[in-house]
C-alpha cells in the first residue's frame, strides 16, 4: 500500500513499529512536501529512500533520521544528483556520524584522491620549488629570491597551524579553514607571522589556479581565498637610536669580548664586532652586511687619501641591483685590519664553524642581533648568571634598537646635516635613476671591475660621498667618546666577579 501525505513523526513511529513486527510485506509513505522522499517498510526493515528520475538512493534506516532530517538529506542528495555527483559517499559519511559539511569534505576528498589532486602540502612544496626558488622576472630580468623569502616559506611549512591542514586537498579548503589557520598562527606566533603566513598561502593558491588549475583541483574555483584578510596591521616604526646610542653599543661590544657564562672564540667575536661596525657605517640590512666577500671591500685607488669602495652584488640586495658605497677614510681605518688579515677564508666575516656539509660560510645575520641581545641581557644565559642590561646601565636611550633602525637614524641626521635627501636615498639603496644593470665584469668582483662600476654614472659615487663622509666620521667620533664609560662599566662588572 502506498500513502501520499505530508509525512509526520507519528507516521515514522508507525513504520518503525511495523518493521519490528515483521508482518508487513510492503508499505510506503510518499512525502508530498519533499518530492521523491519515501519511507518504506518491507517485513523487518523500515528505510528512507529518495526517488529522483530513474535513480533511487537509500538514505538510511528509518530509525536513523527524523522526518525533518530525512527531508534535509533528500534535498541535499537531490542537489548532488542534479549536479551529476555520486551521493552515496556523502550518505555513507552522514550515516557514519559526519555532519553535512564534514560529509561534503569526504566526497571532495574521495574525488580528489581519485584524480590525484594536490593537497596543501603538495601545493606549498611546488610553490616553493617552482616559483619562489626560481625567482621573478622584473623588467625582462629574472631576480633570484631573497634568502628571507625562501626562509619564510620554509618556516611556514614547519609551523603547527599549517601542519594541521597540510594534508587537506585544495578543494577541501574554504574561508573557515583559512580563518582558523590565521587566528591559530596569530595566537602562537603573533600578528606579523599570521599576516605573512596567510599571504604566502593565498599567493600559492593564486599561482596554482593560474598555472596548474586541473592538477591542483581548482578548475572552476572562484578564488574565494582572496576575501580572507589578515587582521594584523603592521605599525609604522619610528624607533631610531641616537648617535650616542650607536657609539656606546659598539664601545660596549668591544669592551666585553667574552660575556659571563660563555666561552667565545675571540676571532669569531671579533668578526661579529667588525660586522657591527660595517653595519653602523652603511646601514645595510643584516644579510647584506655579513655576506661581504674578500675583494668586495677594497681601497679606492682613484680617490686615494684612504677612501675605500664597498661592492654589493645584486643577489644580496633587497632591490636586486648591484650597489656600491664609498667608504670614507675614518671608516676604512677601522675596517682595514680585517681587510688585511691573513686568512684562507673567502669571507670578510667568516663564521666560527663550518656548514653541515663542511663548506665555509659567513656569519649569519642573526649574529649581530644575538650580540645586541647579550648586551641587553635579554638572552637565557645572561639571565641565568645575573648579567645586567649593559646598554641601559650605560644610559643608551633606545636600548632595544635593531639593525634596521640605523637606516632611520642615518636618513634623519644626514638629511639635516646636508639637506641632500637624494644623497641619503642613494646610500640606503632606495630606487633612483640609473638603478642597475649588473655586468659580467662586475659579477666577477675583480678590484678593477668594481672600481669601474663604482665610478659609472648609475652608481652616483660622488653624491653618496656627501652622505657617507659626515655619517661615518660621526659614528667613529661617537664610539671614541663612549669608550671611557664603557671601559668603566666593564671594569665594574669584573670587580664584582660577574665578568
Amino acid at each position: 500500500m502506498v500513502v501520499r501525505s505530508v509525512l509526520t513523526n507519528p507516521d515514522l513511529a508507525d513504520a518503525i513499529r511495523l518493521a519490528e513486527d515483521g508482518k508487513t510485506k510492503y508499505q510506503e509513505w510518499s512525502d508530498v512536501r519533499e518530492p521523491g522522499l519515501k519511507l518504506r517498510v518491507r517485513k523487518y526493515k523500515a528505510t528512507w529512500y529518495l526517488k529522483f528520475g530513474d535513480r533511487t538512493v537509500t538514505l538510511g534506516p528509518a530509525s536513523r533520521w527524523s522526518v525533518a532530517q530525512a527531508r534535509a538529506m533528500a534535498s541535499h542528495v537531490r542537489g548532488m544528483l542534479k549536479s551529476g555527483l555520486d551521493p552515496n559517499p556523502w550518505v555513507d559519511a552522514r550515516l557514519a556520524g559526519a555532519s553535512a559539511d564534514e560529509a561534503v569534505g569526504v566526497v571532495l576528498r574521495r574525488e580528489g584522491k581519485e584524480r590525484n589532486e594536490w593537497t596543501l602540502a603538495e601545493l606549498m612544496q611546488r610553490y616553493r620549488d617552482d616559483h619562489v626558488k626560481v625567482g621573478r622576472v622584473v623588467r625582462g630580468q629574472r631576480r633570484p629570491p631573497s634568502a628571507n623569502t625562501l626562509n619564510d616559506v620554509e618556516v611556514l611549512m614547519r609551523q603547527q597551524p599549517y601542519l594541521a591542514i597540510a594534508g587537506r586537498l585544495l578543494r577541501e579548503l574554504d574561508e573557515r579553514t583559512l580563518e582558523t589557520y590565521r587566528n591559530s598562527l596569530a595566537q602562537l606566533h603573533g600578528g606579523s607571522a599570521s599576516r605573512k603566513g596567510l599571504a604566502y598561502i593565498k599567493a600559492a593558491l593564486t599561482w596554482a589556479r593560474k598555472h596548474h588549475p586541473a592538477a591542483a583541483g581548482l578548475v572552476g574555483i572562484s578564488g574565494w581565498w582572496r576575501d580572507v584578510a589578515a587582521l594584523h596591521v603592521e605599525q609604522v616604526k619610528t624607533r631610531a637610536p641616537t648617535l650616542a646610542d650607536i657609539g656606546m653599543t659598539i664601545a660596549l661590544a668591544e669592551a666585553t669580548r667574552q660575556f659571563p657564562g660563555r666561552s667565545i672564540n675571540a676571532k669569531a667575536s671579533g668578526a661579529t664586532i667588525a660586522a657591527l661596525w660595517l653595519l653602523a657605517f652603511t646601514a645595510h640590512r643584516r644579510e647584506a652586511t655579513v655576506s661581504v666577500a674578500r675583494g668586495e671591500l677594497i681601497e679606492d685607488v682613484r680617490a686615494g687619501d684612504g677612501w675605500g669602495i664597498l661592492y654589493r652584488p645584486p643577489h644580496v640586495m633587497k632591490g636586486r641591483r648591484e650597489h656600491v658605497l664609498p667608504i670614507p677614510p675614518s671608516a676604512m681605518a677601522i675596517l682595514r685590519p680585517i681587510i688585511e688579515e691573513k686568512t684562507n677564508s673567502n669571507w670578510l666575516f667568516p663564521a666560527a664553524r663550518l656548514a653541515k656539509d663542511g663548506s665555509e660560510v659567513h656569519l649569519h645575520g642573526s649574529a649581530i642581533n644575538k650580540l645586541l641581545l647579550r648586551l641587553r641581557a635579554h638572552d637565557e644565559k645572561s639571565r641565568a648568571v645575573g648579567v645586567p642590561d649593559l646598554l641601559t646601565l650605560a644610559g643608551v636611550t633606545v636600548p632595544d634598537w635593531s639593525p634596521h633602525d640605523l637606516r632611520r637614524t642615518l636618513s634623519t641626521l644626514v638629511e639635516d646635516w646636508t639637506t641632500r635627501g637624494d644623497a641619503v636615498s642613494a646610500v640606503i639603496d632606495h630606487e633612483g635613476r640609473g638603478a642597475g644593470q649588473a655586468t659580467q665584469e662586475t659579477a666577477a668582483r675583480g678590484a678593477a671591475a668594481i672600481t669601474r662600476t663604482a665610478y659609472s654614472q648609475s652608481q652616483r659615487l660622488l653624491l653618496k660621498r656627501i652622505a657617507m663622509e659626515p655619517w661615518c666620521d660621526a659614528v667613529v667620533a661617537s664610539v671614541e667618546a663612549a669608550r671611557p664609560l664603557a671601559a668603566r662599566i666593564v671594569a665594574g662588572l669584573s670587580n664584582k666577579g660577574t665578568a
